[in-house]
């Protein structure tokens, strides 16, 4: 099941089963979302000059912009985009190794792509990265994360790792939201529309969840608990 929430109250809850987590190091959370038309940006934008008008801007353009904690760059959200939240602690005594946080987050996308798929710098691309995880060359999915020591085990840490999927090509009015958004900030580049795909053909949506999420239940040993 997919839940449908404003970009601000989606990303309250990830705030949320961090803080879970970092309570339980025993608890892991998969949840799926998407949310109304809209721009998220990490929070460091706030600090530029401009933000305030790119945000108005924006806003009187259907396009309201919501702040993240996590790092990256300004994505899209709306029809067609799909939200995979993976919250969970690391192995007790381990050091918390950054790579392999977000290979456990690409593995499972690509395995549920299937073939054609891979991961790395896509030029063009909005929020581009070396863990984007691509299909057939273009972008599918942005990856991001954030983590800390948790509270009730200091050898752990918790973790949530989050994919944004374009079950759809993103859109052109989407594409020249985020452009906008970045010319207003003086920001010097600009988002190509070709440089993204969505699911492969004859992948259903839901089929394709269904797949993701078997892939991440095989992830660990630690019970998984899919929310709504």
């Amino acid at each position: 099941m997919i839940a449908t929430l404003p970009a601000q109250t989606a990303l309250a809850r990830e705030r949320d089963l961090l803080a879970k987590v970092s309570e339980n190091p025993a608890a892991r959370y998969l949840w799926f979302w998407q949310s109304p038309q809209s721009l998220v940006a990490p929070q460091k934008f706030e600090k530029k000059p401009g933000f305030a008008v790119a945000a108005q801007t924006l806003a009187t353009a259907s396009w309201p912009v919501s702040l993240r904690s996590t790092g990256g760059d300004v994505t899209p959200q709306g029809a067609g985009i799909v939200n995979v939240t993976h919250v969970y602690a690391s192995e007790p005594t381990k050091a918390f190794d950054l790579h392999a946080a977000y290979d456990a987050l690409c593995r499972p996308i690509e395995a549920a792509l299937g073939a054609g798929a891979s991961r790395g710098w896509q030029p063009g691309a909005f929020c581009d990265g070396e863990y984007n995880v691509q299909w057939q060359g273009l972008k599918f999915a942005g990856t991001a994360m954030r983590f800390r020591p948790c509270r009730a085990d200091k050898s752990r840490y918790a973790i949530l790792a989050h994919a944004l999927m374009l079950i759809e090509p993103p859109s052109e009015a989407a594409i020249g939201a985020l452009n906008t958004f970045l010319h207003i900030l003086e920001e010097p580049r600009q988002i190509a529309l070709e440089a993204h795909t969505g699911l492969p053909p004859g992948t259903s949506q839901p089929g394709f969840v269904d797949a993701l999420t078997q892939e991440f239940a095989t992830l660990n040993d630690t019970p998984l608990e899919v929310l709504a």
